[in-house]
């Protein structure tokens, strides 16, 4: 099958978030089209994997996407984004904080943050913790206003909010910089 068939068929998949069979397309597409293979074709493998749940597969292709483009920061925020999931905190921060130097406008790494500040808070009750997951998310909500509806779990007062109704509810935390935020 052409290389542009492929594309069109893995992107009628994605589209319908019918994400093993656009895999199942992307492996036919590196099979018969490695070397013609783009940024965007990768990254869209990588994302197949991602949506799949397979982080350890996904992570390989967003490293082979950084190949072609080192500074893409959608594939920097997915890479961390996988290698969170798979508990590898320290190099998704890593990672993260490369995302954020070369633009911390995205919203993903913020997310992210946020939840392992999340986590930390509720396994140690840390106040240093909760003010890095407030202002993780105050990042979050004023690059991506539209997730402000995303539901959150409160880990002070145990229920889920949307991030607007956390951040109202926290409003009296102090915000913090860049580098503070992003240091384990």
């Amino acid at each position: 099958m052409k290389i542009d068939d492929l594309r069109h068929l893995i992107d009628l998949h994605f589209d319908k978030e019918e994400y093993s069979d656009a895999l199942e397309s992307c492996v036919a597409m590196a099979a018969e089209h490695a070397p013609e293979m783009t940024f965007d074709d990768i990254f869209k493998k990588g994302l197949c994997h991602f949506k799949l749940d397979e982080d350890a597969e996904a992570v390989g292709c967003f490293n082979k996407a950084l190949e072609k483009e080192p500074g893409n920061v959608m594939a920097l925020a997915n890479k961390g984004a996988c290698l969170f999931n798979m508990g590898r905190i320290e190099d998704a921060f890593k990672v993260f904080n490369q995302a954020i130097k070369l633009n911390p406008n995205v919203f993903p790494p913020w997310y992210y943050i946020g939840l392992y500040y999340t986590r930390i808070f509720s396994e140690t009750g840390d106040l240093k913790a909760m003010e890095k997951l407030v202002n993780a998310f105050r990042q979050v909500v004023t690059m991506a206003s539209d997730i402000g509806g995303f539901p959150i779990h409160d880990p002070i007062k145990g229920i889920d909010y949307r991030i607007e109704t956390f951040l109202l509810v926290h409003s009296d935390i102090g915000e913090m910089s860049i580098d503070e935020l992003t240091a384990i």
